[in-house]
């Protein structure tokens, strides 16, 4: 019971943050939403599985803010660079070992290569501080020198000072002084580059957020194909139609997540997440140590070696960065509806309910997420804990939209729906000018459904004649039904004379 009712204050908390940004302001005006904002399985599902390693990589960078943040930039930045060239590669720095290394590269051969990141100012910082009293400061469990990894534009003069160490008798173990050539590494960032990447709005840093982003959004782009090929069976589709679907749905996925990965990041490097500091460490502090651990097992980070004030930092900092990708996911996902207002193509009162939709199900979705994870680490720790986040999540999501659509459907008829309404009465005028039979008018109908699609009821609403709009797409279809009929001739005088004396035989003489 204890841990149910953390996960339900989790997910009050979560909306809680979620709703106290500036869209607020739309409050008074939130009315309805149509049914194509509700998101599918797939789409959701996609969106949740790339959640915990999004906020988990975001909250990674925040050291990126330390006074040695470039530093840090430089072993993230480097990794992900062999990391996209096929290398096992690997960060290990942040378990602080004194001495230890950044990073390590298992080779083909299964040889392990371990490295350091030195990025100074200068060359001959980045090599001085590899040296202590003692001598060189890095060297693996052989005893052989770890590779000192430096800023691309130094390595030239970073050989050289490690050759004049080596001369000095400071390297243990080494005295040929070329062998600095195989100590010193030349990293793949300048000294400028690595510096770059811990501020927001430049090429290198949306560079390093691109890189990552696209590791995270293929995440998403294989859950929700699988999710929404599955559902596409299920439901009796074709293998061509599920696939088909399956297909849009996945890049559409890993398309959103990547662009919101990529702002949340940049956002995150501008300070913005501090916003959020004093909320999240009050409801953390709040509902004590069990609520910070559920917060942090669902995002993948093992709790068990961390102290109760690390804790409440991490915990925090996560339900922060939480508030700002789920802000960031809405405003992606309502980018489209943005340009058809601005297009005139939907009115103010629909934007308005699409995005309290959008909201309620990213809010109810995330909430859903970290209650299922919480459950399913109390069954079984690790693979429960992802399952039940995104079963949790993809319930929450799908029901926090359905459920806000419902309710705002009872407050705002909606665009599509008004649109729809002048569309029958100008079938119905039609219908009587035209004489239309039951079947016929069921044939056209038929046929003006295929033309009614979103894009042409949101032109239709933007027209300056919505009747007139409908009825020229209309009209070409009453014209095709009509000229299918049997052309009707006349009867001669002689034949109605005819058929007369046959039916009044014997009561009228007609001369």
């Amino acid at each position: 019971m204890k841990k149910f009712k953390q996960c339900i204050a989790l997910l009050l908390c979560i909306v809680t943050i979620i709703i106290s940004v500036p869209a607020t302001a739309f409050a008074e005006e939130q009315t309805e939403q149509e049914n194509n904002n509700i998101y599918n399985i797939g789409e959701v599902g996609g969106y949740l599985s790339c959640n915990s390693t999004a906020i988990k990589t975001i909250a990674k960078d925040k050291k990126f803010s330390a006074r040695q943040g470039h530093g840090f930039a430089a072993e993230n930045g480097n990794n992900l660079f062999d990391v996209f060239t096929g290398k096992k590669a690997e960060v290990v720095g942040n378990d602080n070992v004194k001495n230890g290394p950044d990073r390590k590269i298992v080779n083909r051969n299964g040889e392990v290569t371990w490295i350091q990141d030195k990025y100074y100012s200068t060359a001959s910082g980045s090599i001085e501080a590899c040296f202590d009293e003692n001598g060189f400061r890095y060297l693996d469990s052989d005893n052989k020198p770890m590779q000192i990894e430096v800023p691309a534009d130094q390595y030239d003069d970073a050989v050289l000072k490690m050759s004049e160490k080596i001369k000095q008798g400071k390297v243990q173990g080494i005295t040929n002084p070329e062998e600095a050539a195989n100590i010193v590494k030349k990293g793949k960032l300048t000294y400028k580059q690595a510096v770059n990447i811990t501020k927001a709005g430049n090429i290198d840093s949306l560079t390093y957020d691109a890189a990552n982003g696209v590791i995270t959004a293929a995440g998403g782009l294989a859950i929700g194909f699988v999710l929404d090929y599955a559902l596409c069976l299920i439901n009796g589709e074709s293998n061509a139609d599920a696939l088909k679907s399956a297909v849009t749905t996945g890049f559409q996925t890993g398309g959103v997540v990547f662009a919101t990965y990529v702002i949340s990041s940049q956002l995150t490097k501008t300070g913005l997440v501090r916003a959020f500091t004093p909320a999240s460490e009050a409801i953390v502090k709040k509902f004590g140590e069990g609520f910070a651990k559920s917060i942090l097992t669902t995002n993948g980070v093992d709790v068990a070696t961390l102290s109760a004030e690390q804790l409440t930092k991490q915990a925090a900092y996560a339900l922060k960065t939480q508030a700002v990708f789920a802000v960031v996911t809405v405003a992606v996902l309502e980018t489209g509806d943005v340009i058809e207002i601005f297009r005139g193509r939907i009115s103010k009162e629909q934007f308005i309910s699409n995005l309290a939709v959008t909201a309620s199900s990213v809010a109810v979705g995330v909430g859903g997420y970290y209650a299922g994870g919480a459950l399913g680490t109390l069954i079984c720790p690790g693979p429960g804990t992802f399952i039940g986040g995104i079963v949790g999540g993809i319930v929450g999501g799908v029901a926090g939209g359905y459920i806000a659509d419902k309710a705002a459907k009872a407050i705002y008829e909606g665009d599509g729906a008004a649109m729809y309404k002048i569309v029958e009465d100008e079938f119905s005028k039609m219908a009587f000018d035209y004489v239309i039979s039951e079947d016929e008018a069921k044939n056209i109908a038929d046929n003006l459904n295929k033309k009614l699609n979103d894009d042409t009821l949101k032109d239709m609403y933007s027209s300056s004649d919505r009747e007139a709009y409908i009825k020229k797409i209309m009209e070409p279809l009453f014209e095709t039904e009509v000229s299918k009929r049997a052309k009707i001739e006349m009867p001669t005088e002689a034949q109605i004379r005819t058929e007369l004396l046959a039916d009044l035989e014997g009561i009228v003489f007609i001369h």
